[in-house]
């Protein structure tokens, strides 16, 4: 017989709204059995809606009362390590939803809390499986571009943001929100640990306090350059992805990608001049003979993450995104902040 999840949801906001109810009702292996926000409009809407039956404004009386086999975790993301710590010290494994926390040492402590519960934490990073990432896992395993050397990601748009995401003190600001969403991507796609992050934030078109444009340059421990920017202040967008290997280049841009490169052993021995006096007053240049594609972007599987969450909270198969990984992205975030001369202080742990 199939384990069913009795799963609770904490926070009923725009996330837990559009993605983590709908697939915990779309998936036979999950129950959602309760709901926690302050708001109680939302909790009957909730119910309405998505037939729960357990409402709840505090989290530690649905923690008390239901006993969930799974917390989600959508709530704000100051509340996140708070939250998840109660819920593992309450026996419950707990999905949480990107960013992890606000801070490198939060995060340390939510996995300090899985080992000593013995419960599960694992994130949500659907950009790892978007049709976008499927598209450039299969381009860079094809060999086509050589050696990789630099990926940029252009996120591009104008938006004078006055939500809760626009001020830091709820955990906000593009680079948690949709830094913690790209960063990983790169990463993930690139396996690569981190050697140097750069990076410089601002404040422009938000109403808040928190930046809304991010550039960030990381290194790769492997030397590759990953190149992030995030433009919430832009009226005209640039194209969304440049792929750079030895041999050649990928762009993404208005649905479609463009490959131009050549092929392994296609160029002739050249050798370097190592003279001051370039031979006839030309510039370098020579034939090459170049292989353009076009490519349509990969077809997503929206079920996808929650069958893999289902498999690790109920089958016991490793997490979709290990406790390393997360770490090394909370870590990078950390260094984009220092980077930038906006994480000078000992960080405020809210748990």
């Amino acid at each position: 017989m199939k384990k069913i999840l009795r799963t609770a949801v904490s926070g009923l906001g725009r996330i837990a709204w559009d993605f983590h109810l709908p697939q915990l009702c779309r998936h036979a292996g999950f129950e959602p059995v309760a709901v926690v926000d302050p708001c109680r409009e939302r909790l009957a809407e909730a119910a309405s809606r998505f037939g729960v039956g357990g409402l709840y404004t505090d989290f530690k009386t649905m923690l008390d009362e239901q006993r969930p086999d799974l917390v989600v975790i959508a709530s704000p993301t100051l509340f996140h390590a708070e939250q998840a710590i109660a819920a593992m010290q309450a026996d419950c494994d707990v999905f949480c939803d990107k960013p992890l926390s606000v801070t490198l040492t939060e995060a340390e402590a939510m996995l300090q809390a899985a080992r000593r519960t013995g419960r599960r934490l694992m994130t949500y990073q659907p950009h790892r499986l978007n049709g976008e990432a499927r598209t450039v896992r299969a381009i860079l395993d094809s060999g086509k571009l050589g050696k990789l050397y630099l990926i940029e990601r252009h996120v591009s748009n104008y938006c004078r943001r006055n939500d809760w995401q626009a001020f830091y003190r709820n955990g906000g600001g593009m680079l948690l929100n949709y830094g913690a969403h790209y960063i990983d991507q790169f990463l993930y796609l690139t396996g690569g640990k981190v050697r140097r992050t750069r990076c410089e934030l601002r404040r422009i078109a938000s109403l808040g306090d928190a930046d809304d444009v991010v550039h960030a340059l990381i290194t790769t421990t492997a030397g590759v350059l990953l190149d992030l920017d995030i433009n919430q202040a832009v009226a005209l967008p640039l194209p969304e992805w440049r792929i750079c290997g030895e041999r050649g280049s990928a762009l993404y841009q208005d649905g479609e990608w463009r490959l131009r490169y050549f092929a392994a052993g296609a160029l002739p021995e050249r050798k370097a001049d190592t003279g001051l006096a370039a031979a006839g007053r030309r510039y370098p240049s020579e034939p090459i003979a170049w292989r353009q594609e076009t490519l349509p972007e990969s077809p997503a599987d929206p079920d996808a993450y929650y069958r893999c969450c289902y498999e690790h909270y109920a089958l016991g198969r490793p997490p979709f995104v290990t406790g390393d990984e997360l770490l090394e992205l909370m870590r990078t975030l950390d260094e984009c902040r220092r980077s930038a001369g906006e994480l000078e202080a000992e960080p405020v742990l809210h748990c």
